[in-house]
């Protein structure tokens, strides 16, 4: 009797203890639980900054280029690459029996510059003009190929071939082709200006003279036309990003840049991005020298161009190395939080557990603006202060649970206690 009273009664208690557990802990239970967590901490505001390092390479900010159709027309080159030129430094003497030749080849180009620049401003007009009103797209082309034909009968191509196709999405913006229009306006606006100075010189001592200030960078004697490059005084520091790079760089972002031989940081900002694969350079190929990048596509590698805040001195000279650090991110008195923390996370929103004021934990939504060092730093959804718990445990349940945490420890501090005098310890205890 007793035997079989037994066998019954730990029936009994195990069906009692597995039915109990059954609507306890499974997936549909109700009953209120209360969870130990281990793993929590307490957030608080700090700045973050998200850095992204590049080589870059000492380089002028602009570059005029002067053209000479006439190989006959040069009697003697004046300066050499590298000479620092005024405007208005002679360059070469003319040979006087072609410098009028010469002379009516850039009066020619002057005038198709001129048509060229009427033809774009009226595409830019137009541009602004869709802009102001969000319409269909405008597209605007403007092409010139001019041609002159010398005393001796000979026809001369003129060195002007400026093309300018813009094409706006109906949705879209129209910023993008202003600018372009706008470059391209700066553009012809700086050939017109060489043009005009070698005009204005003195037909009785003809010679091809620098409409600016600056340094010869490069004289190309050996091809038709002949040119002769000069660099300005103002220097900045070109650098370039591939593909996944340019998404993060901005126009204006802060940069900080080291320099051998420079104490201090030089900070700047972006200058330019460019929107075009950059062109097969000097610079281009010193960037690859000291970044050498493997890319999928070859071509998807864009001109950065930074501006510094104090002008570059003459003790940096054109193609020196330094050390950039644009800054892509920056929060100031953010919370941050482990990536591991954050569920749910889609196109910059996740949540996270907190713990409210009832001792639940809660999952509330959280807005990311990035990622660093394995911490997603957030620019809404939890304050500074809160308690916010490890989601990984949480996530089974359907409802937000009580949870207790750990009691907080604090270890003292072994110098500050070591330079304490015994009197304050006594001090203490006595106050309690």
């Amino acid at each position: 009797m007793n035997k079989y009273f037994m066998i019954g009664l730990s029936v009994a208690i195990t069906a009692f203890l597995a039915i109990n557990a059954i609507l306890l802990f499974s997936d549909k239970s109700i009953v209120p639980k209360k969870i130990y967590v281990n793993e929590y901490e307490r957030t608080y505001t700090s700045s973050y900054t998200e850095k992204l390092p590049k080589e870059a390479v000492t380089g002028p900010l602009a570059a005029t280029e002067i053209f000479i159709q006439d190989s006959d027309a040069i009697e003697q080159w004046i300066i050499n690459e590298g000479d620092y030129v005024e405007a208005g430094t002679e360059l070469a003497l003319l040979n006087e029996a072609e410098s009028e030749e010469q002379r009516a080849i850039w009066e020619a180009e002057e005038d198709a510059l001129n048509d060229e620049l009427s033809e774009v401003r009226t595409v830019l007009r137009d541009l602004e003009s869709a802009q102001s009103r969000q319409s269909r797209p405008t597209t605007g082309s403007s092409t010139n190929r001019d041609t002159t034909t010398t005393a001796s009968g000979d026809t001369v191509e003129l060195d002007v071939n400026v093309q300018l196709e813009v094409e706006v999405p109906q949705d879209g913006s129209y910023a993008a082709g202003v600018a372009e229009a706008e470059q391209r306006i700066a553009a012809l606006e700086t050939q017109l200006a060489v043009v005009e100075a070698q005009l204005e010189q003195n037909t009785a001592k003809p010679a091809l003279i620098s409409p600016i200030e600056g340094v010869v960078g490069k004289i190309d004697a050996g091809s038709m036309p002949m040119s002769i490059e000069i660099y300005s005084s103002e220097k900045l520091f070109m650098t370039y990003v591939i593909e996944e790079e340019w998404l993060e760089v901005n126009v204006d972002d802060r940069v900080f840049l080291h320099v051998d031989g420079i104490a201090q940081a030089m900070p700047g900002k972006v200058l330019r991005k460019s929107q075009l694969p950059a062109d097969n350079s000097k610079w281009l190929d010193a960037y690859r020298a000291l970044d050498p990048v493997d890319q999928n596509n070859p071509i998807a590698i864009y001109e950065v161009l930074i501006m510094t805040e104090e002008p570059i001195t003459d003790a940096v000279p054109y193609g020196k190395t330094a050390n950039a650090s644009i800054i892509v991110n920056e929060a100031a008195d953010a919370v941050a939080l482990k990536d591991a923390w954050i569920f749910d996370r889609y196109n910059g929103t996740g949540n996270v557990f907190m713990l409210n004021e009832e001792g639940r934990a809660e999952a509330v939504p959280v807005t990311i603006a990035f990622d660093l060092d394995g911490k997603a730093v957030l620019s809404e959804g939890v304050a500074p202060g809160a308690t916010v718990i490890d989601s990984e445990i949480l996530r089974q349940f359907a409802f937000s649970p009580q949870a207790f945490l750990p009691f907080p420890s604090i270890q003292p501090d072994i110098e500050h206690a070591k330079n304490t005098n015994w009197r304050r310890y006594v001090e203490y205890l006595l106050a309690r």
